[in-house]
């Protein structure tokens, strides 16, 4: 079944429409989503075999969204192609970009939107790191646009990473995390702009320092991914970085373990830990995790994992 509006009928969505901007991977990943979630999908992007791209990602990928309200099929025929920014984005309830990432293209981009979209439509960008404040430099009020920052697949993973920039409403930012939920996501807001934001940022510090132990020879590439997948990315699926030193440093949680394990490891990797640093994430975490919850975190946690190795053991890694 063909995507392009000229050939297909498009059905009445119970959850209304929302545009994709730019359709590489994450651009189709969402129009995914958002079909099978029971919105129409209008994607716009200049790439010549657009309508082809989408049959093959929509025909592989919509069977796999967890918690869908539509079939397939009748997911799929909601989705159709346009010729133009304007018109992808005319009546929408959302406009999703997942278009190049560079500030040139975004800045370029977001007026065009602003100027055609409903003025109640939610602008959310799928940027990796590029922050609010730098993209919506040319736009009359902006404060409309929100970060809506996917973990790639989005059509699977759960994470959404919501930013804006200072002064934006809170209830537009609501009205963000809202629709996230709506569709199944789970977004977290952050508190301030961050360049690459949370996610991106630990991800590439834990890569970074990959390619450090790599390149020194300690280990190879093979043998660096099976210690991640054998320990830190079992424990990580289950419970945060955070929690699993909190509930590694005993009756004392964090703090302990920051202050008799922590900062000898810190200082192995070229960082410190300050005593106000120890203090102020050991106090927090107490509030957050508190200490007589302990057994049942370590039950879960424990429970999480061993149903993760026990799956992972019975659908291995092909070499």
């Amino acid at each position: 079944m063909s995507v392009n509006p000229l050939v297909q009928e498009q059905e009445s969505a119970p959850r209304g429409a929302v545009a994709v901007i730019g359709a590489g991977v994450i651009g189709q990943s969402w129009a995914t989503l958002y079909a099978a979630q029971g919105y129409s999908v209008t994607v716009q992007d200049p790439r010549p075999d657009l309508a082809e791209a989408l049959d093959a990602s929509l025909a592989e990928w919509l069977p796999q969204v967890a918690g869908a309200v539509d079939d397939p099929a009748r997911a799929r025929a909601r989705v159709r192609v346009a010729a133009t920014v304007e018109e992808a984005v005319t009546g929408v309830r959302a406009v999703q970009e997942a278009g190049p990432e560079t500030v040139d293209f975004k800045r370029d981009l977001w007026p065009r939107v602003e100027a055609a979209a409903p003025a109640e439509a939610l602008l959310l960008s799928s940027s990796s790191g590029i922050v609010a404040s730098a993209q919506a430099a040319g736009m009359t009020d902006r404060t409309r646009l929100v970060i809506g920052h996917p973990f790639n697949p989005p059509h699977v993973l759960p994470l959404v990473e919501v930013s804006a920039a200072p002064g934006t409403p809170q209830q537009r930012i609501d009205g963000a995390l809202d629709f996230y939920r709506e569709v199944g996501k789970y977004p977290v807001q952050l508190h301030r702009e961050s360049p690459g934001f949370v996610a991106n940022r630990l991800q590439m510090a834990l890569v970074m320092e990959a390619i450090r132990l790599v390149r020194a020879g300690v280990v190879d590439v093979r043998e660096l991914d099976d210690i991640v997948t054998h320990s830190l990315g079992i424990r990580w699926a289950t419970i945060g970085p955070l929690l699993a030193f909190h509930l590694g440093g005993g009756p004392g949680g964090l703090g302990h373990l920051l202050e008799h394990i922590g900062r000898g490891l810190a200082t192995d990797i070229g960082q410190q830990l300050s005593d106000e640093d120890i203090t102020a994430v050991g106090q927090a975490a107490a509030e957050a995790y508190p200490y007589d919850r302990f057994p049942a975190y370590r039950q879960t946690r424990d429970a999480l994992q061993s149903a993760i190795i026990a799956e992972r053991d019975a659908h291995p890694l092909q070499p």
